[in-house]
Parts: C-alpha cells; structure tokens; sequence
C-alpha cells in the first residue's frame, strides 16, 4: 500500500502568503526519505578506520523520488553528490574509506570532534526539494531556507533521512568495567532542591537526573556505582549554589555532537557555584589476575568564556603493596594558566581523556571528580570511566 505523508508547516504569528501555500504545497507532494528503522547509533569506528561503514536502509514513502543526492559537509569542505540514489527502497551505504578519500584525509588529520553532516537534494516528479529547514523572513515574506519544514528535524516520529551527521568514535580499550552511566536514570531536565547553599550529600529525586547509584551486581557485569556531594558554596557569586540545574545523568547529547560514545547518557553538571564533588564506588582488583591496570574517564567542557575561578580535578586513589596514594589524572583551572594548560586553552569543546598510566600490582581504585562552575555555558560532561587494562 502506497504511505502517504502530509507535512503541514505552520508558521506562528505569519498571514498567510502565497509562499507560505507553497510551503504547505511542498510536503504533500514529497521531498521525504525516512529510515526504515532508525539506525541505533550515527557513527563510525575510529580503530577500523579501512572498513567501518554506517549502512541502512532508506525508503520514499510518496513513492514519487526521481533522485535522491546526499551532499557531504566536514570542517568547511562541501562535497555536492557524495552519494546518489534512484530508486526505493535502498541501502545508503557510507564508509569511512570512502570519506576520507573524497575530502583527501589521512587517519592522522581527522579531527574526531567535528562531525560529518549530510544533507540531501531530493527531486521528485513535482520538483526539486532542497532538505535545509525553512528560513521564513516575515518582513520580506520570503524563504530564505530550504524546503524542509522545522518540525521534521524536531520531532523523531517523522523518522527523515534528509540531514544528519556521522562521528569517528575511538572504542574502548579492553576493560574490567567501570560505568558509562546507562544503568542510573537519566533526563534532559535539571536537579532541584530546596535549599541552594545546603552542603553534603545530594539524593534522587523522582523523575530528575541521577545523582547517585549503587551498583546493581558485581564490576563487569553491571556498572559501578557513585555519589554527589555539594560544598562550600561560593559566597561572592549573585546567586551562591543552586537549586534547579543540569546536574546529574542526562540524556541530552545536543551539546557535544548529538550522541555519547558509550550509549545514551553521561553525567553532566553546570553553574555549581561552589564544589560538585562526584564519588565513585571503590573497585576491587585481584592482581594475579590483572596485573596491570590503570583508570580512566572522558570529560568535555562546554565551549564557552571560563573563569580562573573555575576548575576540574580528577583524582584516584589506588591501593597496592598495602599503601593507598593519590594520583591526580588531571588538574586544571577554567582560565590564565600561566602555561596555557586550562580548560579554555586546552580542553573545552572537544572530549578529552583523564588518564592515569598502567600501574603494576593494584589492588583497588576510588575515583573522585571535583568541579567549579560559574555560569551555565560552563559545563562539563563526563562518561566512560574505566578501570582499563593492557
């Protein structure tokens, strides 16, 4: 049976106009392709780079697409009919190999923070529908845009395959486990609590990110677990704490690339106004069965103006030999590093990687994360904390 969809744009607070009728006009005579099932995760596999390809199935469900060309766009180089396909339904097939041989890339010069994005041309038997989202000037009452309605690209239930991006992923090293913050609940919407300046320990509350979680069995077979703390407030700020931010386990990837390498959540916090303190469970380790081992954890900071106020440390204590020392994986101040090693300078936009080296003989690690922000621009995700092996 022939699938007809009708995709009406309304534009709020807009007469009417002829060009809005064209609008209108447009989605009930196609320029759609949707995915036949929407592909689980939009990336490629960094450590194969010669093989990886991202490859489903797309379909015209007004049966009425002429051609369909996707265009590549990556770091300011755009490439017009990457890929082109004539008849539905079909597999779209991109590979890594073919990506970097269209943009004359070397493994070594792709930067993995920038995504590929593709955007697609499609020309029916009414006409040619450019995939950008309408841009509707009110005081020429004319489109500046494309011919996709903005409600397309909201609403996941319209299932497009007309824009979308790729990213490298770098897959984990070999592990015992650790936590990629998929078990605890998550959510886009903030933390709450009473009282913004109230130091210690911060709890679940019903439907709001995740601040705490045990660990639902044994590492490696179910992630482990951690805290919150909140202290010393920063009394010189205009509004000292919080009591209603983005803090905890989050499932809004918008802000670093639309996606997480691990899964589809990260812990996240913003504009503390005084030390966040994030305490993971201690994690046992048999040093004749793992002789070598070591910590780790991805951070992103937001992309925006930090303060040397600010800061970030990352910190384990790992047991051996019957002696507990503290090895600092990163410590850094949000900005004026007499050396530039700040998270302005060096770290923000970007996923970076805590680390410490591989240590012989240990026998536990704790991991603790301590974190200063100011406003919310500054924030930090993290994700991917691991106890790693050789």
């Amino acid at each position: 049976m022939k699938k007809i969809y009708i995709l009406a744009l309304f534009v709020l607070g807009l007469a009417c106009s002829d060009s809005t009728d064209v609008l209108e006009e447009n989605f009930t005579r196609g320029g759609l392709v949707v995915w036949e099932t929407v592909p689980s995760s939009f990336t490629l596999n960094f450590a194969e780079i010669e093989t990886t390809e991202f490859s489903h199935v797309v379909e015209d469900p007004n049966e009425n697409i002429v051609s369909y060309d996707l265009r590549l766009i990556y770091d300011g180089i755009v490439v017009d009919k990457f890929i082109t396909l004539t008849t539905f339904p079909t597999t779209l097939t991109i590979t890594a190999a073919n990506l970097l041989q269209v943009l004359n890339l070397t493994p070594d010069e792709v930067d993995l923070s920038i995504p590929f994005e593709f955007l697609a041309t499609i020309t029916t038997t009414e006409g040619v529908f450019d995939g950008a989202p309408v841009d509707f000037d009110s005081a020429t009452n004319t489109n500046n845009g494309g011919n996709s309605a903005t409600e397309l690209f909201d609403n996941p239930a319209f299932n497009q395959a007309i824009s979308f991006s790729l990213n490298f992923l770098i897959p984990p090293p070999p592990n015992i486990g650790g936590t990629f913050f998929e078990e605890p609940f998550g959510s886009a919407g903030d933390y709450e609590r009473d009282d913004p300046i109230a130091e210690g320990e911060l709890f679940n509350n019903p439907g709001q990110p995740s601040v705490q979680h045990t660990a639902l069995g044994p590492i490696g077979e179910n992630e482990i677990g951690f805290r919150t703390f909140f202290s010393n407030p920063d009394m010189s700020a205009g509004s000292p704490g919080f009591d209603d931010e983005n803090i905890g386990v989050t499932t809004d990837a918008s802000l670093v690339g639309g996606f997480f390498d691990g899964g589809s959540q990260a812990y996240r916090l913003e504009d503390t106004d005084g030390v966040l303190i994030i305490l993971f469970d201690r994690v046992e380790i048999n040093p004749s069965v793992h002789p070598q081992t070591g910590v780790r954890i991805q951070f992103y900071p937001g992309e925006t103006a930090w303060e040397p106020e600010d800061f970030l440390r990352i910190k384990a204590e790992v047991e051996r030999g019957g002696v507990t020392e503290t090895v600092v994986l990163i410590d850094v101040i949000g900005d004026d590093d007499p050396d530039g090693n700040d998270i302005e300078t060096t770290y923000m936009g970007q996923w970076n990687i805590a680390t410490t080296e591989l240590f012989d003989g240990v026998t536990a690690y704790t991991l603790q994360i301590e974190a200063q922000t100011g406003v919310n621009a500054e924030f930090i995700y993290f994700d991917e904390m691991l106890i790693y092996l050789p």
